[in-house]
């Protein structure tokens, strides 16, 4: 509150003289300022989760645990998110908005490559189906933290406690998915791949990729049979032709992508405030 010189409250007395129709304003500032005030305290209850999996990993995250990393009640973190599993599909969430964001940075040279290769929309499409396919395995290692939430999101099981977080978990599973089902459903459009569900082939797709980059833990034990980024190219291509797309067109596809990965990062880091 700033006091006039003779005494006078200036917030009182402009309040007295203020106009109905200005006075809405003075109660958006405060609305405004409680709203990026619960942001900031949502987020850093995040960060204090994602620091809890980083000590004990996933499995070991509970809400306990969370409120003693962030220094805060329990009933603090129960007013954000009202389960361990809403909490864990916020941090998702935002595990695969980083990974869409490196996506985003990636494709602009991909779409060069293929402008300057002269490239079909058909073979150009198979470029960017295993491009996709190397930017998995490449994220995996870059941001190994948001890659293990977004692997968690599709194969720790669901418990969920209303319908309004079972939404918010699918929207995220969504997300996710998003990129990858808009270039399966550009090749059955151009016919490269027999026409089918595009669904359930996204969700194949994704969860192949997922699985078999797991086996990159087991490269202790033989290098060269537990090959995760050629046991991943190697699904990609085996669905694809089971789809229906031509052998030699997707192995020609893949020498592009050889090429690709020989101009820069296949997972770049993402742009934007806040990476």
């Amino acid at each position: 509150m700033t006091v006039h010189p003779f005494g006078l409250n200036i917030v009182h007395n402009l309040n007295m003289v203020q106009s109905p129709a200005q006075a809405p304003h003075l109660t958006v500032v405060p609305d405004q300022r409680r709203a990026r005030s619960r942001d900031a305290k949502r987020r850093a209850l995040l960060a204090a989760a994602g620091r809890v999996i980083d000590e004990v990993g996933l499995r070991g995250v509970t809400i306990k645990r969370v409120a003693d990393q962030a220094d805060a009640a329990v009933g603090t973190i129960y007013t954000y998110f009202p389960s361990k599993a809403a909490l864990v599909a916020a941090l998702a969430g935002e595990a695969v908005d980083t990974l869409r964001a490196s996506l985003a940075n990636a494709q602009p040279v991909w779409d060069r490559y293929i402008d300057s290769e002269e490239l079909d929309e058909a073979m150009a499409v198979l470029v960017r189906i295993e491009a996709f396919s190397a930017f998995w395995c490449a994220a995996s290692v870059v941001f190994a933290d948001e890659f293990a939430l977004q692997r968690a999101l599709l194969s720790e099981k669901v418990e969920l406690t209303s319908r309004e977080e079972t939404a918010d978990a699918l929207a995220v599973v969504n997300r996710l998915l998003e990129p990858a089902q808009v270039l399966v459903d550009r090749a059955a459009s151009l016919e490269v791949v027999e026409h089918h569900d595009p669904s359930e082939r996204v969700v194949m797709w994704v969860t192949a990729l997922n699985g078999v980059l797991m086996v990159d833990n087991l490269a202790g034990l033989d290098r060269h049979l537990f090959r995760a980024p050629h046991l991943a190219r190697l699904a990609t291509f085996d669905l694809l032709t089971g789809w229906g797309a031509d052998r030699a067109d997707v192995e020609v596809a893949g020498s592009h992508v050889d090429k690709l990965t020989a101009l820069g990062p296949m997972a770049p880091p993402p742009d934007g405030p806040g990476y």
